[in-house]
């Protein structure tokens, strides 16, 4: 019976993600904006190399991403497979099967490689070759990748608890639960670990510290309460990363609010903008897209948005990354856009996989590396016009 309501419930979870992806009502049926020509672009990317890294996430939410180790890339895939590859010239180093579905990670801690399963498990494999050294069962499906820190692993799961596990053995240290909402998302903020504390983001839309060593809690902060009268309107899931620079912390929910916070927890801005995907900094700019496919530059001094693109609207972008001094996104079609961070202006475009990007681009070696849905795995270098 528990597995029935488990599975109903995931099921409107999903109904509901999907929903939000297009941004509620008449705008369930918006057509992604056509791509418009770019007469002078300013960046000239290229594609290094492109593998397949598996059978990707099926088209599915999920927090499969790309990690690296900074010479070695590695991917994990919904069938179970995880591989490494070079992250110079994409050549496979090894590949692995884990047997399990696997719905999170991989997260490189040291020589270790952190996944999550569909159905709860924390599996942790040897980086240099795959081989399986432990793993422990979580209280659900471990949704978002795991984070790890002096030698301790924190996961996140569908059920709103937060688990901590020895990295050496995978002993579990401490279980702290949150009450999660009716309806939410499917999907969850990787926890981040600044130090001895583990910063996380809710489904019922506040931020939460916790010490890392006990879980106990330190502050919660909220960004983003339920307002409207459906549960549907009510949604304020924080599922974009949390990111954290130097003392400050943002973070953004799905209700509509982008908060910066100090490393105690106090609000020092808000700003009306809801995304779920992630954030992006420079000096001067926060950077997100929002549940439409607008992208926004949020200043980081007073919060007030410098610019907004809606060239890429509905076009189901993933969040947003710097590289070499650019805003770059990716898109439904497996587009990369470069955006210029002091007018937002499209100046650089290039078709990299052909297949939907979801997972936040990485950059790494001086790459951008890539994921698609369906398991493509590109590195990407931008060069400049003369």
């Amino acid at each position: 019976m528990m597995q029935n309501l488990l599975f109903g419930r995931v099921a409107v979870l999903a109904a509901a993600a999907l929903l939000l992806s297009a941004c509620g009502g008449a705008e369930n049926i918006a057509e992604p904006t056509p791509l418009q020509p770019i007469e002078a672009p300013a960046v000239r990317p290229t594609v290094q190399w492109n593998v397949s890294g598996g059978d990707g996430a099926h088209g599915r939410a999920s927090g499969l991403r790309p990690d690296t180790d900074g010479g070695t890339v590695y991917v994990a895939n919904n069938d179970g497979t995880v591989a490494a590859f070079n992250i110079h010239n994409g050549k496979r180093l090894w590949h692995t099967n884990t047997e399990y579905r696997l719905v999170s990670g991989p997260t490189v801690a040291g020589n270790t490689l952190l996944v999550g399963s569909r159905k709860g498990l924390l599996l942790a494999l040897a980086a240099d070759d795959g081989e399986l050294l432990w793993q422990a069962r979580a209280s659900s499906e471990v949704l978002a990748a795991p984070a790890s820190g002096r030698g301790i692993v924190v996961v996140r799961t569908l059920d709103g608890r937060l688990e901590a596990y020895d990295l050496d053995n995978g002993d579990r240290l401490w279980t702290v639960e949150h009450n999660v909402p009716d309806l939410t998302m499917r999907g969850a903020a990787v926890p981040q670990i600044r130090g001895n504390t583990v910063l996380a983001g809710l489904d019922n839309g506040y931020v939460v510290a916790m010490a890392l060593d006990s879980g106990r809690q330190l502050w919660e902060q909220a960004i983003a309460l339920p307002t409207g009268r459906t549960d549907l309107e009510r949604m304020v899931d924080v599922d974009a990363d949390l990111l954290l620079d130097g003392d400050a912390l943002y973070a953004i929910s799905v209700g509509g609010k982008l908060a910066a916070l100090t490393a105690d927890g106090r609000v020092q801005w808000k700003q009306d903008v809801a995304s779920s995907t992630g954030l992006a900094a420079d000096r001067q700019h926060i950077y997100t897209t929002d549940l439409n496919g607008v992208v926004h530059a949020v200043n980081r001094a007073s919060g007030s948005v410098d610019w907004s693109q809606n060239g890429l609207k509905y076009r189901r972008l993933s969040a947003p990354v710097v590289y070499h001094g650019y805003v770059v996104v990716g898109d439904f079609a497996g587009y990369l856009h470069w955006l210029d961070p002091a007018t937002g202006a499209l100046v650089g475009r290039l078709n990299v996989l052909g297949e939907a990007i979801h997972a936040n681009p990485v950059v790494a070696a001086d790459q951008l590396l890539v994921l698609g849905v369906g398991g493509r795995l590109a590195a990407v270098h931008t060069a400049w016009h003369d």
